[in-house]
């Protein structure tokens, strides 16, 4: 594996895209290019960093199982000028980052079609707003491009922000969240639907995964099942995993610092495995119908107690 940093913005030096590459010679040599995914941290919009659990130990994870991992660090509050962050910057820096992989696809041996996309607390909202709103001019009109270029094979959303209005609605006075991402301390209740998921579902949108912790005292897990509703209305893949205990910012589900401590967040460790079985089934298609199959013939063979009870 090998890593490097890219400046997306001639003019911004806060705005990066590090890379977690498998050698792409061996890969190349063997005509395989690799599925990819795109990691965006959390941080609430006002950090953003990818050494921090939810950036560089998520690629690594990804990484070790194939897959040609990035972290990318958007545009925050600590590090520009409001008029640099407020919404849809982030989603710009997603749209430009995904082109920058397009554009050294053979070089990095990625996979075009089978680009996803992971993000947690903060960087989850700016995944589901790009599995959400891909399909609009928002990206492609600004990128002059054709919107199908940023089309994500998988929504991976672990802990994440989902709909701003059950926010304000939990939000104490003093709190000022959406200043630097809206521009407005108490944003009107249409502007918040604007910029929130679960209200902009739709028969486009690809499939997603999400995970979130029932006692998360930061966003509430309503929020993912209100997805999952929307999701579900829409007809679209989805699955939806809420563990009991973990809190906010479980990351891989354990201390990344002290990672042999056993903690109540270890029960959420079960999303990775979860989540990449999930994106195996939209890689390889087949793999899922291979279990259902598999598991369909073991059905068959076991003893039916209904038949059973009737033939007593």
């Amino acid at each position: 594996m090998f890593t490097e940093s890219y400046q997306l913005w001639e003019d911004r030096e806060d705005v990066k895209l590090y890379t977690y590459l498998h050698s792409a010679g061996m890969a190349t040599q063997l005509k395989k290019p690799r599925p990819a995914i795109i990691i965006c941290p959390g941080g609430a919009y006002f950090e953003c960093g990818h050494n921090n659990g939810d950036g560089d130990p998520i690629a690594y994870s990804f990484c070790a199982d194939g897959y040609q991992s990035f972290v990318l660090e958007y545009s925050v509050a600590a590090r520009a000028p409001q008029e640099k962050t407020l919404f849809p910057a982030q989603l710009l820096d997603l749209g430009k980052a995904i082109l920058l992989i397009r554009e050294h696809a053979e070089e990095w041996c990625v996979d075009v079609d089978k680009i996803s996309v992971i993000g947690f607390s903060a960087g989850g909202h700016l995944c589901a707003m790009l599995g959400t709103t891909w399909h609009t001019d928002l990206l492609s009109g600004y990128f002059h491009v054709d919107a199908s270029l940023f089309k994500p094979l998988c929504v991976l959303s672990i802990y994440e922000v989902l709909d701003y209005v059950r926010a304000v609605e939990v939000a104490k006075p003093e709190e000022d969240f959406f200043t630097h991402v809206l521009g407005s301390k108490r944003p009107d209740v249409e502007l918040l639907k604007q910029h929130s998921p679960v209200y902009l579902v739709n028969e486009n949108t690809p499939p997603f995964f999400i995970a979130a912790a029932r006692d998360d005292f930061l966003v509430p897990a309503i929020e993912s099942i209100d997805m999952a509703q929307a999701l579900h209305n829409a007809k679209r893949p989805y699955e939806l995993h809420i563990f009991e205990n973990g809190d906010h910012g479980f990351c891989l589900g354990r201390d990344p610092y002290e990672p042999w401590k056993l903690e109540s967040t270890h029960a959420c460790a079960a999303w990775v495995p979860l989540a990449k079985t999930f994106l195996m089934h939209q890689i390889s298609p087949e793999t899922a119908e291979n279990e259902k199959e598999v598991f369909g013939k073991l059905a068959a063979s076991m003893p039916n107690p209904a038949v059973k009870s009737k033939e007593e």
